[in-house]
């Protein structure tokens, strides 16, 4: 492929921090699948991939039917909207972020957070590794790529450093990273997990500064449901978050053998294995971070998503009067339970 190419195909790139995941599971009174396992379907927010790999690898591996679950991974897109099915109660269980779970509570959607993938956030200001934005005072002069969601948390940051909002150029993107590669901004945000090892296969080498360095609190990949479903369904969470554990885990022990099984049964044909590679190798350090040392995978710390509103009525994201309860946002019930 050559680079013109390469930077059309970045443009098919899911900015995953973004994205969307939802699990679409049997209408209430359904009847359960064969061998009495509880089948629902989990619908990804994009194509089949190694971001979603410990999912997969419980499923391939039989983690979820020794929970008794059955559960059809459905390939999704960019126009998957994971709160609203949930919080609609036509999917079980989803995914979203620390800032979607706020947004989410500001529209009174009926949502709670249990558990999260990735302990480190992965979303991070992309630059060239020749012109690096290493702090906020690089950012002074610059053209930065950013969804509005992480406009509004980047602001707050960059007036208390002293700087003038209106000396940093913050322009709305989507999923298109060969912007920066092709030179049309100076800093891009992604997912790191994704966008470098894209970014190296053109031969780009891009420097990343997390965001969370930066004082924005979150994590990567929170599962969420709906409230009603934690209270009346906690016990099908606690086993789907137990075999999930276990699919991560394998994940994080094998990443060249998830990657392999992920391109040859779950991927789409053309999916390239060393990129796939790149990003499992890059996950293991996301998902094993923090608390994970010292609680177990999936683990999640209601005191991130506090810090997280702190910021956001700086921010003026979320209004001066608005009530965001967050011991009804997150629970660490689920996580404990499915590590006991």
């Amino acid at each position: 492929m050559n680079r013109r190419g390469a930077l059309a195909a970045l443009g098919a790139l899911p900015l995953l921090g973004m994205g969307a995941l939802s699990v679409n599971v049997l209408a209430p009174g359904a009847a359960p699948a064969s061998r009495g396992l509880m089948k629902f379907e989990h619908q990804l927010g994009w194509v089949k991939g190694i971001q979603f790999g410990g999912y997969l690898a419980a499923l391939d591996r039989g983690d979820l039917a020794r929970e008794g679950l059955d559960v059809d991974m459905v390939a999704g897109g960019p126009g998957t909207d994971y709160r609203t099915l949930v919080s609609s109660g036509r999917a079980l269980v989803s995914e979203s972020n620390v800032a979607g779970m706020i947004d989410g509570a500001l529209r009174g959607q009926p949502l709670v957070a249990f558990a999260a993938v990735m302990q480190r956030d992965p979303g991070a200001i992309m630059s060239p590794a020749d012109r690096p934005i290493r702090t906020v005072h690089d950012m002074v002069g610059k053209t930065l790529g950013v969804p509005n969601s992480v406009r509004a948390q980047l602001l707050p940051l960059i007036r208390r450093a002293g700087i003038d909002p209106e000396s940093v150029r913050l322009v709305p993107v989507g999923s298109d990273p060969s912007l920066l590669a092709s030179g049309q901004v100076d800093g891009y945000y992604s997912w790191s997990t994704t966008a470098v090892p894209a970014l190296r296969k053109i031969g780009f080498e891009p420097h990343w500064l997390h965001v969370s360095d930066l004082g924005v609190p979150g994590y990567g990949q929170v599962l969420i449901a709906r409230r009603d479903t934690f209270e009346q369904q906690r016990d099908v969470l606690v086993r789907y978050t137990r075999a999930l554990m276990r699919g991560w885990r394998w994940v994080v022990d094998h990443p060249a053998e998830a990657a392999e099984l992920i391109v040859r049964k779950y991927a789409p044909p053309g999916t390239d294995l060393t990129e796939q590679l790149g990003q499992a190798e890059m996950m293991r350090d996301y998902i094993l971070a923090g608390d994970a040392r010292r609680h177990g995978l999936l683990w999640i710390d209601p005191g991130v998503f506090e810090k997280a509103v702190a910021l956001g009525r700086e921010a003026g994201s979320v209004p001066a009067d608005a009530v965001v309860d967050v011991s009804r946002l997150v629970t660490q019930d689920i996580v404990k339970a499915a590590t006991a």
